[in-house]
C-alpha cells in the first residue's frame, strides 16, 4: 500500500514541462512543438501595394505567422486578438505577420476585412497561390506559427486562439526573452 502512495505521489507531484510546451495551456491549449519543424516557408508574397517580399524580410524579430482567409469563419474570430497582441508587444522586436491565403481578385476585400478586424495594426500579405499553406505544413487554418529571430519555428496553434489573452503573452514575453 505504501508503495502505491508513493507512485501516486511522485506522479502527481512532476514539474510542469520545460521549454516552449509548457505553454501549451488556457489559451494555447492547441499550441504544438514539433520534434521536426519544416523550414520558413520561402514563397513570394505581395505586400498591399503590390511589391514582392518573404518572411526573410522579418529576419531579426520574433514573428507570429498567421495563416488566414475571408472564407475561414475562425481566422476572422481570432483577428481582432492578433491585432491586440501586436499593440501590446509594439517596438519590442516582435511582429504579427498575417498572411492571407484569398485568391487575388478578393485581396482588395481581405485588405480591407484585416484593417477592419485589427484596427489598423497588422500588415497586409498575401499568397494568393496558397504555396505558403503548403511549406508551412499547415494542417488545417487558421493556423499560427512562432518564428525565432533566426527563423527557426519555435511552436505553432492550428485553430482559433485568444491571441491576447494572458497565456498568449507569456508566450511571446518568454520567446523574446530566449532570443
Amino acid at each position: 500500500m505504501l508503495a502505491l502512495l508513493y507512485v501516486l505521489f511522485a506522479a502527481s507531484s512532476k514539474p510542469e514541462g520545460t521549454g516552449y510546451a509548457s505553454f501549451a495551456k488556457g489559451d494555447m491549449a492547441r499550441l504544438v512543438v514539433l520534434d521536426e519543424p519544416p523550414p520558413r516557408p520561402d514563397i513570394v508574397l505581395k505586400d498591399a501595394s503590390g511589391a514582392e517580399t518573404t518572411l526573410a524580410a522579418f529576419e531579426g524579430e520574433v514573428i507570429l505567422v498567421n495563416l488566414w482567409a475571408t472564407w475561414c469563419a475562425p481566422c476572422m474570430e481570432e483577428m481582432p486578438t492578433l491585432g491586440a497582441l501586436q499593440r501590446q508587444f509594439e517596438g519590442r522586436g516582435f511582429r504579427v505577420v498575417p498572411i492571407s491565403a484569398d485568391s487575388a481578385g478578393e485581396a482588395p476585400r481581405a485588405q480591407e476585412k484585416l484593417a477592419e478586424l485589427s484596427g489598423g495594426s497588422l500588415p497586409f500579405l498575401i499568397d494568393p497561390s496558397r504555396a505558403i499553406l503548403f511549406a508551412a505544413q499547415a494542417r488545417g487554418m487558421p493556423t499560427s506559427v512562432l518564428y525565432d529571430r533566426q527563423g527557426r519555428e519555435i511552436a505553432r496553434v492550428t485553430g482559433e486562439a485568444d491571441w491576447s489573452g494572458p497565456d498568449a503573452v507569456a508566450l511571446i514575453e518568454h520567446a523574446l526573452a530566449e532570443q
